[in-house]
């Protein structure tokens, strides 16, 4: 198979950058096929260099066929573990991490998987001994936890599947797989999002607990004032897709096991949706795109665990009447997560109408200078709080310190940027719908939007998102205006930055769906999406119609 040709494209937002400008929309294309390989400055998509040089290194000593980073030892472990933990699996868990691994999750799932001894298991995850795994069996699947040690000579002989190593001076988790048919597990580590922060690897010295909790609570302290909520109560974690994951893990057991989706939602959190409660052995996903509340009240059951919404939804920028949603989710007992990323707390908190759990990419608006990367996860349930809290301190996972520095740091200017991007935002949109060339255009402050009256009802103000399609949606005149488009405006797929952002989004996230797929998901494929930002309006609007000048 012919190797995808690396190209380093322009970072946005500098060596931490967690975006790249794709100049061409062929290079969109390229990318997508599998033809140009992107090198840095898309994080949970692309490696990082300095991370991926490490990687490297790990995968030529042991002569892997693949090497992973994950953000602790332990998440390395806990995935692992997770990843093998489906019907009929047969497993034999070592003492200490393993076992209380399998515990937690015997215990949310049990007569999922049969811990067998290791004579009888198909595979042993077994602890290592000054370097030695002295309990493997031959013809076994073996799945070694290396920890710190040095691989013994003794045990180079040994045929592992999966070696799973704690980098210690980086404190990080390498997991080395051997054998293609582990390949998805990079895939996988993107849905979870318990990825190394570039910023970590850069790190040459450890920084005391003490400084590092001092600045965790107060960053904890700025993120739970802005939602209403309570800073005790408030994760944060190395992106927003673990804060996502954690979210649905956290809620979901055998007698509550159904999860129902609302709405458009961000590829990774439909990914983590349609496999894991499969995996668990639970029920499938109910996945809810129109007549949102009737189809609510006929769905919903005492086994269903949640109900999942983005306000507004990404890309379709749709809303959802949160009371009512609230009120039927509660009378089955079911929590309700909102993912708050796109309205942000400057325009809408969920707390002041019940709802259970707020997500976020902080990476988005929260940054909004796109040089960070992370998540928050907050609760208005102090009994699931616990447990989350027990959760995270098994598998070690938080937002690492430079990045609680950086969101930090971001944060201090945040209320100016969204007021900006709000208002910068609604005159785009009105631009938008009012030219001749486009054929639709998704923004919630917009009147003519099915929207509207949820708008004024739920938000302060639109935020920054809007999509549109053009009136003759073809890959040339996708190509034409993206082409096409000048400055300020960059051509990158991130959102939430104070820099104006677009991307064929649907390209970008739906491009391996068939065209029956993304009709039920309600998607053109050549939609484009705008991240405003807070540059002169009339700029952005500049960019807009010149661009749209050489769309037929």
């Amino acid at each position: 198979m012919q190797q995808p040709e690396p190209r380093f494209f322009k970072s946005i937002g500098g060596l931490h950058g967690v975006s790249c400008v794709f100049p061409k929309f062929r290079d969109v294309i390229d990318y997508e096929e599998n033809k140009i390989a992107v090198l840095q400055a898309y994080p949970r998509f692309v490696t990082h260099p300095i991370i991926k040089l490490h990687e490297n290194s790990y995968k030529r000593k042991f002569k892997a066929t693949g090497a992973i980073s994950f953000h602790s030892y332990e998440s390395a472990v806990f995935f692992t573990i997770d990843f093998l933990f489906k019907k009929e699996s047969k497993i034999y868990f070592d003492e200490g991490l393993p076992r209380e691994i399998c515990s937690i999750l015997n215990e949310k799932f049990p007569d999922v998987i049969e811990e067998s001894d290791s004579n009888d298991a198909e595979y042993l995850i077994l602890n290592s001994q000054e370097g030695k795994f002295p309990h493997a069996i031959k013809g076994k699947k073996l799945i070694g936890l290396l920890g710190s040690q040095n691989l013994n000579e003794s045990a180079t002989n040994l045929k592992f599947e999966i070696l799973i190593i704690h980098d210690i001076d980086n404190d990080i988790g390498i997991i080395l797989f051997f054998g293609f048919r582990y390949l998805m597990l990079t895939i996988l580590r993107r849905h979870i999002g318990f990825n190394v922060s570039s910023r970590k690897m850069c790190r040459r010295n450890r920084i005391p607990k003490e400084l590092y909790d001092k600045y965790e609570l107060h960053l904890k302290e700025n993120i739970s004032n802005l939602e209403h909520g309570k800073s005790e109560n408030c994760f944060l974690y190395p992106s927003g897709m673990a804060a996502i994951f954690i979210s649905i893990f956290s809620i979901l057991s055998k007698n509550k096991s159904k999860i129902i989706a609302l709405g458009s939602l961000y590829v990774d959190t439909i990914r983590i949706l349609e496999r894991w409660p499969k995996n668990y052995d639970l029920s499938e996903t109910i996945f809810i795109h129109d007549d949102i509340i009737d189809n609510l009240k006929k769905n919903i059951d005492d086994n269903t665990a949640g109900v999942i919404i983005e306000i507004p939804s990404n890309p379709l920028i749709q809303l959802v009447d949160v009371e009512k949603i609230i009120e039927i989710a509660h009378s089955k007992n079911a929590k309700v997560i909102i993912d708050n990323t796109v309205a942000t707390p400057y325009n809408f908190n969920p707390f002041d109408y019940g709802a259970d759990i707020i997500v976020h990419s902080t990476t988005k608006f929260l940054s909004g200078k796109n040089n960070h990367i992370g998540g928050a996860l907050l609760l208005n349930d102090d009994e699931l709080s616990n447990k989350i809290e027990r959760f995270n301190n098994l598998i070690n996972i938080s937002m690492p310190f430079d990045d609680l520095k950086t969101l930090t740091r971001n944060l201090r200017t945040f209320e100016e940027r969204m007021k900006k991007i709000n208002s910068n935002s609604e005159e785009v949109a009105e631009f938008l719908y009012s030219h001749k060339k486009i054929k639709k255009i998704y923004y919630p402050s917009l009147e003519t939007n099915p929207s509207y009256e949820l708008f004024k009802k739920y938000l302060k103000g639109g935020s920054g998102l809007i999509s549109f399609v053009l009136k003759e949606s073809t890959e040339e005149n996708a190509e034409k205006f993206y082409d096409n488009l000048l400055p300020p405006i960059l051509k990158g797929p991130s959102l939430g930055s104070e820099k104006s952002l677009l991307c064929p989004y649907v390209i970008l996230a739906h491009f391996e769906d068939s065209k029956e797929e993304l009709e039920q998901l309600g998607f053109d494929f050549y939609l484009m999406r705008l991240s405003v930002g807070i540059e002169p309006v009339e700029k952005i609007i500049y960019s807009l119609n010149h661009a749209l000048e050489f769309v037929i």
